[in-house]
């Protein structure tokens, strides 16, 4: 029964928050933020109505899943592989390296700790998954500045993911390695069974196109079929759900390179309806407000690493990316602000760290909700930076203009097209006029000019002395 009542209270949250977030003007706090602070609000630190239970566990990371499985669908390999790959790769690495520094450095964790590594790997993270529904809203997923934060959120997700799976492990180095290589094969195996359906199975593929529209919903069974059984196969090889979900990610865009926009819509029905905003408003119940206030120069210290580590490296490799006349400075600046953005592996470091009875649940508090400041923060700093309006200049250029001489556009539409008819029609009476003359009056011959009274006269032989003559004496009479 108190389950049932905490997932009516998360339900009604998901449905809230949207609404709030429209309401507040110019959007500039997100909903993921909104999701995050009810949660804690409501979850069993203050108010109680949300009892985190082994279902609500399940189900939180069911929602997980979903939301880097999206990630992972979102990702463009081509981009990747490109001049933006490899410098998101070097900007991933960069971080990395800098957090480590900066752990060895702080006074109360040592890197050779569980918990040190764990608060290196959120520090180097970025939030691909929960950044597209931002990018979407704001007009940026198709512009240059849209594909550099892709491509810098996609090595910032999977580089920590598999920086978990090596240093997170209760196996040692070896065996983690021979894991991930197992898995990674497994997933390339997965991920080539479409291309031979198409060859091999037509009848096959047929019927689940065919079955997709009914109450089979096939295609939309078989990517959860997918999902589910990657995680599982993490699960029991011991590596984090995340990895198993991102996978199942690749292997559908890769079985729909060009995309289905039928099952895109099914599965943000199913996803951004319901089980992605499950998982952040139980990620904000773990939070522990007490924990977070008793520290608060804790929580100002990881955003401030979080842009030190992650936002300077990415600038920095905007500058030297092969790509750097792209961007203006304000867009350099723009990228690394949202690159910098990091909640979900966040949450997902902290809980293998808390699992394993390696990190502090005040610890875990202060980065989850670091996470959820990042997810404020970035994003506005990057709307101000001026990108949005960068992205778009002739609209931008247009609604100043239409702005300054308060001239409507449909009045300058129907202006134009007024001008063009008047010429067509000029230009038309014109070609019938010279069609009509040559056709009826073929030997006519040409009107000669006009002449004056002085041509007139001077013709006549008059002098003009005698014609000026002739013009005082009218004059007169």
């Amino acid at each position: 029964m108190h389950e049932f009542i905490s997932l009516f209270v998360i339900v009604t949250i998901a449905l809230i928050a949207p609404l709030i977030a429209h309401i507040i003007p110019r959007h500039i706090i997100p909903e993921v933020v909104l999701l995050v602070a009810a949660g804690m609000v409501a979850g069993p630190h203050v108010l109680g109505l949300i009892e985190m239970t082994d279902s609500m566990h399940l189900l939180s990371e069911l929602g997980l899943a979903f939301l880097f499985l999206l990630a992972g669908y979102e990702v463009d390999i081509r981009e990747i592989k490109g001049a933006r790959g490899r410098t998101a790769l070097g900007a991933w690495i960069a971080t990395i390296l800098l957090a480590f520094i900066a752990v060895q450095i702080m006074p109360f964790t040592d890197i050779d700790s569980v918990e040190g590594i764990a608060i290196a790997i959120s520090l180097s993270a970025t939030a691909i998954g929960t950044l597209i529904p931002i990018l979407k809203e704001r007009g940026l997923m198709k512009t240059h500045v849209g594909f550099a934060v892709i491509a810098h959120g996609t090595i910032g997700e999977i580089g920590p993911i598999l920086a978990m799976a090596l240093l997170l492990s209760v196996r040692s180095t070896i065996e983690t390695v021979a894991v991930l290589i197992l898995f990674i094969t497994v997933s390339v195996v997965i991920a080539l069974v479409p291309l031979q359906a198409r060859r091999f199975g037509q009848r096959f593929l047929h019927l689940i196109h065919m079955k997709a529209e009914t109450t089979a919903q096939t295609t939309m069974r078989l990517t959860v079929v997918v999902l589910v059984g990657l995680v599982a196969l993490a699960s029991i090889v011991e590596l984090d759900v995340v990895l198993g979900a991102f996978a199942a990610g690749f292997i559908l865009r890769t079985a729909l390179p060009a995309g289905r926009e039928e099952l895109e819509a099914k599965l943000d029905g199913l996803a951004y309806g319901f089980m992605i905003p499950l998982f952040f408003v139980t990620s904000g119940a773990g939070i522990d407000p007490t924990a977070v206030m008793a520290n608060p120069l804790g929580l100002v210290g990881v955003v401030a690493l979080l842009l030190g580590v992650r936002a300077i490296p990415v600038y920095i490799s905007t500058v030297l990316s092969p790509l750097r006349k792209e961007c203006t400075t304000r867009e350099r600046m723009t990228i690394a602000l949202y690159s910098t953005t990091s909640l979900p592996i966040i949450v997902a470091v902290t809980h293998v760290a808390t699992s394993a009875q390696a990190m502090t649940n005040q610890t875990a508090s202060i980065l989850v909700a670091a996470g959820a400041l990042s997810v404020l923060l970035m994003p506005l700093l990057a709307a101000i930076t001026g990108a949005a309006i960068e992205a778009h200049p002739i609209e931008f250029a247009l609604t100043h203009l239409r702005s300054r001489h308060r001239v409507s556009r449909p009045t300058q539409i129907s202006k134009s097209r007024a001008k063009k008819v008047r010429s067509s029609q000029k230009r038309n009476e014109s070609t019938k006029t010279d069609s009509s003359s040559t056709d009826t009056k073929p030997e006519q011959t040409r009107r000669p000019p006009k002449t004056s009274n002085a041509q007139k006269a001077s013709n006549a032989g008059l002098s003009s002395s005698k014609i000026r003559k002739a013009g005082r004496s009218k004059d007169g009479r």
